[in-house]
């Protein structure tokens, strides 16, 4: 999207193609909505590593207790 916005104020700049109002307002439509894509994106992946966070704790927990017992039946022999 930006790279077509660059491409159409430089082509009204030199005159090859004047930029209308309405190519203006769907150009500028456009690019809102790529923006609100990229802030869905951006809030979908935090929260997807928020969960992968809380599955690592859980994880680490998981190994914690594994070491605690395998150290506990050790010292049982």
């Amino acid at each position: 999207m930006h790279e077509e916005i660059e491409r159409r104020l430089a082509q009204a700049r030199e005159g090859k193609q004047p930029l209308t109002l309405a190519e203006l307002a769907s150009l500028y439509t456009s690019g809102c909505a790529e923006v609100l894509e990229l802030e869905a994106d951006s809030v979908r992946t935090r929260r997807r590593i928020n969960e992968l966070r809380a599955q690592l704790r859980h994880v680490r927990t998981a190994i914690e207790w594994l070491q605690q017992e395998d150290a506990a039946e050790r010292a049982s022999r």
